[in-house]
């Protein structure tokens, strides 16, 4: 089995990416130096996809400094846009959560409760860059719902669920059905398939 490191301090994020990479033939491990997952600095940007690529840039020079270039190396980054607040919280999804909250955004929605998550996984291969992007449409819950999951996750119900649930009210498995998340990661296990684990 391959291994893919994972550059994230979030267990839910490497959580899912386990569930559906591992079965696949691919074993996601969180990337740490000296056992612990190393900073690295939160770039300023209104796109996602700068975020990334700004992130992974820092991660080879991380990977250079251990002498591992050639290791595949991923990192990721997720943000909830909602169109009543005209794409807020959006690349400052993770500050959002951090200061106000799910309950913080709940007060700022009016009626059009509409929302994505939008994720851009940009992927070390060992030689070069590939991005990759997933979407998941869906609305603002009126309230909080479900122990699973992770940040935004029980305020966000997908289209796509015919049950009407938040992805808080779902296992991981579930959620990887319409998830964002899953959607970048499917596209990047296509790619990594072309050379095969």
């Amino acid at each position: 089995m391959a291994t893919l490191n994972f550059l994230t301090g979030n267990s839910g994020k490497l959580r899912e990416a386990q569930v559906l990479l591992e079965p696949l033939g691919w074993k996601v491990q969180q990337f740490m130096i000296d056992e612990s997952v190393p900073d690295i600095v939160e770039p300023q940007s209104s796109d996602l996809t700068n975020v990334a690529l700004a992130k992974i840039a820092q991660a080879v020079e991380l990977l250079a400094s251990q002498g591992r270039m050639n290791e595949p190396l991923l990192v990721e980054d997720t943000g909830l846009f909602i169109d009543s607040l005209l794409g807020f919280p959006g690349v400052y999804s993770s500050h959002a959560l951090k200061t106000i909250g799910n309950e913080g955004v709940l007060r700022m929605i009016d009626e059009n409760r509409s929302a994505h998550f939008l994720t851009v996984i940009a992927l070390w291969t060992g030689e070069l860059v590939e991005v990759f992007t997933g979407r998941c449409d869906g609305q603002i819950s009126a309230k909080i719902s479900g122990n699973e999951g992770f940040g935004f996750d029980p305020i966000f119900i997908p289209d796509e669920d015919d049950m009407n649930r938040t992805f808080s009210e779902m296992t991981t498995v579930e959620k990887s059905v319409f998830s964002h998340r899953s959607k970048a990661l499917k596209s990047l296990f296509d790619f990594l398939q072309q050379d095969g684990p």
